[in-house]
């Protein structure tokens, strides 16, 4: 299966424009980069080392690197590719090789930075390494990648296996990550040697929580859902109560929007109803008591959760035109007055429920949103589709030998993500451009013409939250949440993002071990680059039909036959075999 479907670029790129830490990729010829607190650059020949060592992290950070900032002398060159976008406009008479980012390196590690190729967007992207490998023009050395485009470079002969690079020059704390969290090795290791390094994402930048009008809810006493039950009740009065006091029953509980543009209608990014099916997952590949994946449309308690959602159809509980409504026109049900609850990430507290309040706000008016953990589902459990564990791997050209340099790169960039105090970016990438400074003191708030971010001219990511797994102790986000203030990380991301994001994404780690684990990241078998699409449009069009009451609920079995007949059986069996060789 592609992983860099629309969704995932989508919301990528959504979650960049609200400057929202997500800590889960590079910004190398990425077109979209997920980002923590808005990225922060300098505009000084290099970002201040004794700035970003403001204090010790509340939950404390892996243990320093002694040679982590030792200096490669001669300098070693370091060649990648770098998305840029028309907007991304560098400040000082800075270039994409020599700025705050590339210039720390260069001074304080001797690593120069060379972008081999300049592209537009992921798709020119891809192009660029297609050619290059049609035509034997050279690869840059590092390059980030995944799904489809990952196994032909893998095919071609042309990246390297580094086995032996990682155990002789992976930092401790690098391996630690790697030990806890080894599902993220399932793309970037064949026949058990290593073909890349993936990175680990913070495990909540996609998962949902549950928004609410809150002064619909206190407006009709009642109190936020923790099952179906209780949703049912709330979606109910929502519904038919006139929460919004105009007189009229012009409402719907929930917003629901099954239009995703890449299959999945009940799991749109936002607005969608995936924590209805609980711990039984549709789209997933979920593990067996065999051991064996399966499919997730062939539990039974789908075929239940489709039952209540052609219920909820019936009663008028969400907008009839749900089945064409993408995930931003649901959402715009929810921000604009007409839908009491949403179900969507944490980010979302900052677009567009965020902003939708704070342009509540200036006109007096009230919209009063907040964030409640998932209910639970049909079956009486909590559940939902877990943040992919990592969301690409970065693979190396045949030939380089600076592995050392990259190790030592990707260390250094590690500790900021795990708050470490030496962190060269803990302040920011760049005075004059993510912060500025005020009677000596860091300013996220108040940059002259906007923040801009310069995490694309880093090869490997330095913003962001700590990945899954490695940190103890409460979140950085239920820690500000909290009120916590304690060290320069924290005081960053209250002043970077807006509080309803902060208070969502904490909402979201309260659950993360009710998250649904998905067995198979990998690129598209034989049969699924024959057969896949056909599948996807299957399924699609039987849950809609079932939903919208159109094919009766038993036409569900008669899918999920098709599905197994018409290659689904198949694909089951190569999954497994594919899973077995990742291992």
């Amino acid at each position: 299966m592609k992983r860099h479907g629309r969704a995932v670029k989508a919301l990528a790129g959504i979650i960049l424009c609200m400057s929202i830490i997500a800590g889960c990729s590079s910004n190398n010829a990425k077109e979209s980069q997920t980002s923590e607190a808005s990225a922060q650059p300098s505009a000084s020949a290099s970002a201040s080392p004794t700035a970003s060592a403001s204090s010790t992290a509340s939950a404390a950070p892996a243990e320093t690197q002694e040679t982590a900032f030792t200096k490669f002398d001669p300098p070693v060159t370091i060649s990648a590719a770098i998305t840029l976008r028309p907007s991304d406009k560098l400040r000082f008479g800075d270039t994409t090789e020599n700025n705050p980012v590339t210039r720390w390196l260069s001074e304080n590690l001797g690593i120069i930075t060379k972008f081999q190729w300049v592209v537009t967007d992921t798709a020119a992207f891809e192009t660029k390494v297609r050619l290059a490998l049609a035509s034997g023009e050279a690869l840059p050395d590092v390059l980030y990648t995944g799904g489809s485009l990952l196994e032909e470079l893998i095919d071609s002969g042309k990246i390297q296996t580094i086995d032996e690079a990682y155990e002789k020059y992976a930092s401790p704390r690098l391996k630690d990550l790697y030990a806890k969290n080894p599902a993220v090795w399932a793309t970037a290791k064949r026949d058990g040697k290593i073909i890349g390094l993936p990175d680990v994402a913070n495990g909540v930048v996609g998962n949902k929580v549950m928004w609410i009008r809150q002064d619909w809810l206190d407006k009709l006493q009642l109190k936020a859902p923790t099952n179906v039950e209780e949703f049912e009740k709330v979606l109910d009065a929502f519904t038919n109560q006139d929460p919004d006091g105009n007189g009229k029953k012009d409402t719907f509980g929930m917003a629901f929007g099954a239009n995703t543009g890449y299959h999945k209608p009940t799991n749109n990014y936002m607005a969608d109803s995936e924590f209805l099916f609980g711990q039984d997952q549709p789209y997933l590949w979920i593990k067996g008591d065999d051991g064996q994946l399966y499919y997730g449309a062939n539990s039974p308690n789908v075929k239940k959760g489709l039952a209540k959602l052609n219920e909820w159809f019936n009663k008028g509980y969400f907008n009839p035109d749900f089945g064409t409504m993408d995930a931003a026109q649901a959402m715009a049900d929810f921000t604009s007055g007409k839908a009491g609850i949403a179900m969507a990430a944490g980010w979302a507290g900052g677009w567009p429920i965020g902003t939708a309040v704070q342009e509540a706000k200036s006109k007096n008016q009230t919209l009063n949103i907040k964030p409640y953990p998932i209910p639970s589902g049909i079956t009486g459990e909590v559940g939902r589709q877990e943040s992919q564990p990592s969301y690409g791997t970065y693979v190396f050209r045949k030939g380089f030998n600076n592995m050392e340099a990259v190790f030592k790169y990707y260390d250094t960039m590690y500790g900021c993500l795990i708050e470490d105090p030496k962190c060269p970016f803990a302040i920011g990438q760049g005075e004059g451009y993510d912060y500025v400074m005020k009677d000596g003191k860091p300013d996220w708030k108040n940059v002259p013409d906007g923040l801009v971010s310069l995490s694309r001219y880093l090869i490997f990511p330095s913003n962001g939250t700590a990945p899954t797994n490695v940190m103890e102790g409460p979140s950085i986000y239920q820690r500000v949440a909290a009120g916590k203030r304690d060290n320069v990380f924290e005081q960053k991301l209250a002043a970077s993002n807006d509080s309803l994001a902060i208070e969502g994404f904490s909402v979201a780690y309260q659950q993360m071990d009710k998250d649904v684990k998905n067995g198979f990241y990998g690129a598209n078998t034989p049969t699924m680059k024959e057969k896949w699409e056909q599948l996807n449009t299957l399924e699609d069009q039987a849950y809609l039909q079932i939903i919208y009451g159109k094919k009766s609920l038993d036409y569900f079995d008669t899918f999920l036959k098709q599905w197994h007949d018409q290659g689904g059986t198949q694909i089951t069996k190569e999954i497994n075999e594919a899973v077995a060789k990742q291992q």
